[in-house]
């Protein structure tokens, strides 16, 4: 018995398991008014990380179970295309803002990156990893080991952009008067990907919709752009 606990197959079941509970747990205490601006994923990692701290638990004992929770990111940014495909009429009428948008945060993100690193005189392993921060997480990955980055740094970017977007974005626009469902979720998606657009679900359907598609095409432009910087 003692060894069944010990194997990894239940490891990664604690980890599965543990993970699924803080989150759920996370939602549930986003009921109350205090915490309902805050994203369950940040209450749910805040809760993980004083687990493991406070108990003999570690962080690669968990992580096996934790990065299948990870890989799952895969399909649900594909699953992104049922808003899209429930909104194709919405698209096509703004078609030209979505473009634009896309063109403007891509071009933003990298080069405000590159323009602030060198100023601060970061290297440019750092500047690699960082400079894919505003593009979903697997995509990120991807580029962060076309260009050399460093995988850890590239992860926690992308987790502090979209966790920025997500909790204050919707605020942040409002505070400047822009009230329209399309506007927002091009905002929120060029910069917050799925954790903002995991935000704009909850808000409308219309600005999942947007958010989800410049998420997508922020993502390829990034590629590309980057691509090109390299060679």
């Amino acid at each position: 018995m003692k060894e069944y606990f010990e194997s990894d197959f239940f490891i990664a079941l604690v980890g599965i398991c543990s993970t699924i509970a803080a989150f759920s747990f996370a939602k549930f205490l986003g009921r109350a008014k205090l915490l309902r601006f805050m994203p369950p994923i940040i209450v749910s990692s805040l809760i993980i990380i004083l687990a493991i701290e406070n108990t003999s638990a570690s962080y690669e004992g968990y992580a096996k179970g934790g990065d299948l929770i990870v890989y799952l990111l895969y399909p649900a940014t594909v699953a992104l295309a049922y808003p899209l495909y429930k909104n194709t009429k919405l698209i096509r009428l703004n078609a030209l803002e979505v473009f634009c948008a896309t063109l403007v945060s891509t071009f933003t993100s990298v080069f405000s990156i590159f323009v602030i690193a060198s100023f601060m005189g970061l290297g440019e392993d750092i500047i690699n990893s960082i400079s894919s921060k505003c593009v979903t997480t697997p995509v990120a990955v991807e580029i962060s080991k076309m260009t050399g980055g460093i995988l850890g740094i590239t992860v926690a970017s992308v987790f502090v952009s979209g966790i920025f977007g997500g909790t204050f974005g919707h605020g942040l626009l409002k505070m400047f008067g822009i009230k329209d469902d399309v506007s927002i979720g091009l905002a929120i998606g060029s910069t917050s990907h799925v954790i903002g657009t995991a935000k704009c679900m909850q808000v409308s359907e219309k600005q999942a919709a947007m958010s989800a598609l410049v998420l997508i095409l922020t993502a390829v432009f990034t590629t590309f752009l980057l691509f090109i910087l390299q060679t």
